[in-house]
């Protein structure tokens, strides 16, 4: 038999999915936070478990938003939350440690929240910032490499990959892939020879 607290809890989660169907994902997302506190505070697991997925759904949603507004590094000097919302009423923001702490990054979401902003943050430092850039780097050298079509002409693939090998750095496959093109083409191009014009 359900409590007053489970069924307390239901009407809460009810009014949430109305929310999500009706598109107010911030307001949904506060139902959900509200319900999800509720459930762990009577352990009741069973409705903490199931006010997960429509939790997730709603962050999602608040996520893509957010995306879709682009992604700032906020770096320099030190802003207070109410400083950096007023500048990016949406988006993703990436705050540079330093100048920036974890109690920045929470300070900026719990006001955001409060402000019903479609806004992410997240707090990297130089480490993490370090791995973005090369994890991108890696991607764009895979994505460069795959566009290149393997019956192309051979001179063709030769100079793509030199252009994506200088744009990706040490991209272990691109290197390698150009080094055979250019094995393939010493099979099918005379040698130079010193009084040849250049091409």
């Amino acid at each position: 038999m359900a409590t007053d607290t489970g069924i307390g809890i239901d009407r809460i989660m009810e009014e949430a999915s109305r929310r999500l169907v009706a598109t107010d994902y911030l307001e949904a997302e506060r139902l959900c936070l509200e319900a999800l506190s509720l459930a762990r505070g009577h352990r009741d697991f069973g409705r903490y478990a199931r006010i997960l997925l429509p939790l997730q759904e709603v962050r999602r949603q608040r996520r893509q938003f957010a995306v879709e507004a682009g992604v700032f590094l906020i770096a320099g000097d030190r802003l207070e939350a109410g400083a950096i919302l007023a500048r990016h009423r949406q988006g993703c923001l990436l705050l540079a440690q330093p100048p920036y702490e974890p109690g920045d990054e929470q300070a900026v979401r719990d006001l955001a929240r409060k402000q019903s902003l479609f806004v992410e943050v997240l707090l990297l430092g130089p480490e993490q910032l370090r791995a973005c850039f090369e994890d991108q780097m890696e991607q764009v050298g895979d994505a460069a490499v795959s566009a290149i079509a393997d019956d192309a002409p051979l001179l063709q693939r030769l100079d793509a990959l030199a252009d994506a090998v200088q744009r990706v750095g040490d991209h272990e496959i691109a290197h390698q892939r150009l080094a055979a093109v250019a094995r393939a083409l010493i099979r099918e191009t005379p040698p130079a020879h010193a009084s040849d014009p250049p091409a």
